[in-house]
C-alpha cells in the first residue's frame, strides 16, 4: 500500500519527460548566461511549460500532485520539488527580463499578467485531475505548484510584451553620469548605466544594459533611450 501512495505522490509521469525537464535546464542556462539567440530561446522557454502539462496530461489526465516530487529533508518534513519544465522555466525568464528591460509602471503588468495566469490555470485544470486522497499536505502541493505558475505566468507575459514589441519607439536623449555593477548572492552580475533625467523621469536613474554596452558606453557620453509601448501596452525602456 505504501508503494502505491508513493508512486502517486511522485512525478508519476515525469520519467516520460525526463528528455523535457533536460532540455529546459539546457535552453535556461544558455538563456540566462548567454541569451542569444534571445528571441528563440525565449519563444522555446514561453513554450515548455504549456507543453510540458499537455504531454503529462496525456496519460489518462492524472492528478495534480504529478506534476510536484514530495521528498523527506534531512532534518524532516517535507520538501514540495514542482517539475522542473515549469518552475526553471519561470526563473530563467524572469531572471533575465528583469535584467534586460525597464517598465514604466508595476501596476500595467497586473491586469496582462491576471488573464495570462487564468489561461495557465485552465490549461492545468483541463489536463489534471485535483488531488484526490492522501497523506501529504495538499494546501503545500498546491501551492508550490500554482505559485510557480504565477511567476511564469508574469514574467512571460511582461517578456512577451517587449521581445515581441514592434511599436515605435519615442526616443529621449540623457547623459551618462556614471556606471556600476551589482554582484548577486550568486555571483551573477547586473551592470548599470546612471544617467541624467529624461522624459518625465525627473531624476537621474540607473538602467540596466547588457555587458558589452557597459563596456563601450562612457562617462559623460550621451545617449538614446527608446520609450516603447509594448505588446501589450506596458510601456518599457532601454538605451540604444
Amino acid at each position: 500500500m505504501k508503494k502505491k501512495v508513493k508512486t502517486t505522490l511522485s512525478k508519476l509521469t515525469f520519467h516520460k519527460l525526463d528528455w523535457l525537464e533536460w532540455t529546459t535546464i539546457g535552453i535556461g542556462f544558455w538563456f540566462v548566461f548567454f541569451s542569444k539567440p534571445y528571441a528563440i530561446l525565449f519563444t522555446l522557454l514561453l513554450i515548455i511549460p504549456i507543453l510540458g502539462l499537455v504531454l503529462n496530461g496525456l496519460n489518462g489526465r492524472p492528478s495534480i500532485a504529478s506534476l510536484v516530487e514530495i521528498t523527506k529533508k534531512d532534518k524532516g518534513g517535507n520538501k514540495y520539488d514542482v517539475a522542473d519544465f515549469i518552475d526553471l522555466a519561470a526563473i530563467a525568464i524572469l531572471i533575465r527580463v528583469l535584467k534586460d528591460f525597464e517598465f514604466e509602471s508595476f501596476y500595467s503588468l497586473i491586469i496582462p499578467g491576471a488573464i495570462t495566469f487564468s489561461g495557465m490555470l485552465i490549461i492545468l485544470f483541463v489536463t489534471h485531475k485535483r488531488i484526490g486522497e492522501t497523506t501529504k499536505n495538499k494546501t503545500w502541493i498546491y501551492s508550490s505548484l500554482l505559485f510557480n505558475v504565477f511567476l511564469y505566468s508574469y514574467a512571460a507575459t511582461y517578456g512577451a510584451n517587449c521581445v515581441y514589441d514592434t511599436s515605435e519607439a519615442t526616443v529621449y536623449e540623457a547623459k551618462v553620469i556614471d556606471k556600476h555593477t551589482h554582484r548577486g548572492r550568486k555571483g551573477s552580475r547586473t551592470y548599470y548605466v546612471k544617467v541624467t533625467p529624461w522624459g518625465h523621469h525627473y531624476d537621474p536613474e540607473n538602467i540596466s544594459v547588457p555587458y558589452d554596452q557597459y563596456e563601450r558606453i562612457q562617462i559623460d557620453e550621451k545617449v538614446k533611450i527608446d520609450l516603447q509601448d509594448g505588446l501589450f501596452g506596458i510601456q518599457w525602456y532601454h538605451i540604444e
